[in-house]
């Protein structure tokens, strides 16, 4: 089931102290997809792990917002490979077990 809770950009940036042209740069780059309410923007809750991630390698890690975009489509990409390995593994072990 999908938690489609609202978060607040305002509440965002004041907890985690962020820079505005930090958030419009998430947006530029389409690393975050916002909810927009008359002026106000939103975020997913869903989606708070991701920003979260994305904070630490924009301000712990120093890495700029073409670098996040490579490391976030790479990631996508691992994570894709992984559900492919898993469903591979799954019709791999219905075969080897109707042999027995």
């Amino acid at each position: 089931m999908e938690n489609n809770e609202l978060i607040s950009i305002k509440k965002i940036i004041i907890h985690h102290n962020l820079d505005e042209t930090f958030i419009e740069n998430l947006e530029t780059y389409q690393l975050i997809q916002f909810v927009v309410d008359d002026t106000d923007k939103y975020l997913l809750e869903e989606q708070l792990p991701v920003l979260e991630q994305i904070i630490r390698l924009h301000y712990d890690l120093q890495i700029n917002m073409e670098g996040i975009d490579v490391i976030t489509h790479m990631l996508g990409r691992m994570e894709n490979m992984q559900q492919t390995i898993q469903q591979l593994e799954k019709k791999l072990s219905l075969y080897e077990h109707s042999d027995d």
